[in-house]
C-alpha cells in the first residue's frame, strides 16, 4: 500500500515532536541541546531516514559523521567548521550536504528547527 504523508513545517510540527540524544556527552561542548525529532520516513532497515529535528544552542565536536545526511534549515541556524578551518553558516531556506566521515564542529547559536535525509550504512 502507498500512502502520501504531509510534512510539516511550523508550530505543528514542533508540537508533536519527541525528544532524541544524538549528541552525547563525548561531542557536547558548550550549551544544552534539548534535542526533539519526528521521523517521517525510515527504511525497513532504519538506515535510511527522513525527519525533523529541533536543538536549543549548543556546540559540539564531531569526529566523524557517521552517515550521508541533506539538510533543509527551516528555523534558527547552524555553523559547521571543518577541520580544515572552513565555516559555512546556513540559515532558513538554506541546505547542505554533509558526507559520511566528515569531521569538525557543529554549532547551533539560536533554536534550530531543521528538515533532513540521512542514510546510515
Amino acid at each position: 500500500m502507498t500512502a502520501v504523508h504531509p510534512i510539516p513545517t511550523d508550530a505543528e510540527n514542533v508540537a508533536a515532536m519527541t525528544p532524541s540524544a544524538y549528541v552525547t556527552a563525548e561531542t557536547l561542548r558548550a550549551g544544552d541541546p534539548q534535542e526533539h525529532e519526528m521521523v517521517h520516513l525510515s527504511s525497513g532497515d532504519e538506515k535510511f531516514t527522513v525527519g525533523s529535528w529541533r536543538a536549543e544552542p549548543y556546540r559540539e565536536f564531531i569526529e566523524s559523521y557517521p552517515g550521508d545526511e541533506y539538510t533543509r534549515v527551516l528555523e534558527g541556524s547552524v555553523t559547521l567548521t571543518a577541520d580544515d578551518g572552513v565555516a559555512h553558516t546556513f540559515g532558513p531556506g538554506d541546505a547542505f550536504t554533509l558526507t559520511k566521515g566528515w569531521r569538525g564542529e557543529y554549532r547551533v547559536d539560536e533554536p534550530l528547527l531543521k528538515q533532513f535525509a540521512i542514510y546510515v550504512p
